[in-house]
């Protein structure tokens, strides 16, 4: 409905309320059917876990765009997505180690639909405030800025602290996702390793009800 979800850290133990007063688990959907498998989920569903999931911590939301040469030379390899999501998961390792990060990359102009130089919607899970410089830089890394004597182009990295969960949020980051690009294949999302396991961790622990047994500890 649009509307802002509590972290779920309030209903796992941070203010330790009792099952009775919680949403979850939810085990069973409206129509009556068990609530469906991690693997059966849309990616658009995929995303909207991991966001609950990285809102229990500080989420750093991105926008960056391909260093123009960066994006002729990945177009140009055919794995374009496979490409970027490693040097995503290089640079970010580098910098603070193992991280949770999603992103959708896309190509094209808001409100226009115009094709546009390549760039990455998404978010990283900080552990710290403090870390945003850090994880900023070895996001402009992966994107070819900074790196291999290209300096970074104007206006091409972009952050911001993430508030409050919407449907929103997701709708944005797939708005063109179904939109032809040249340069892309069908799938946009890229999603790592840590992010994925513990989206998955969660998505199990809230709608399994042969889980409950008292206040539930956060996956």
């Amino acid at each position: 409905m649009n509307e802002p979800v509590e972290p779920l850290s309030v209903f796992y133990g941070k203010q330790e309320l009792p099952w009775d007063l919680t949403p979850f688990p939810i085990g069973i959907q409206e129509n009556g059917k068990p609530m469906p498998q991690w693997e059966d989920l849309s990616q658009w569903m995929k995303v909207m876990v991991a966001t609950m999931l990285g809102h229990q911590w500080d989420l750093l939301t991105f926008n960056i765009h391909l260093h123009p040469e960066l994006e002729a030379k990945l177009v140009a390899s055919g794995r374009l997505r496979e490409k970027l999501a490693e040097r995503v998961r290089k640079q970010l390792t580098r910098a603070v180690g193992k991280r949770e990060f999603f992103f959708v990359i896309e190509g094209a102009r808001k409100g226009t639909g115009q094709p546009v130089i390549l760039h990455m919607h998404g978010a990283v899970c900080a552990y710290s405030p403090r870390e945003q410089q850090v994880l900023e830089e070895a996001l402009a890394r992966a994107a070819g800025h900074n790196i291999a004597g290209r300096a970074q182009t104007f206006r091409a990295v972009n952050t911001k602290w993430f508030e409050v969960i919407r449907v929103a949020y997701v709708d944005y980051l797939f708005k063109f996702g179904n939109k032809f690009d040249s340069r892309l294949d069908e799938r946009r999302l890229v999603m790592s390793q840590p992010m994925t396991a513990a989206a998955r961790g969660l998505w199990v622990d809230i709608t399994r009800p042969e889980l409950r047994c008292g206040t539930a500890a956060m996956p």
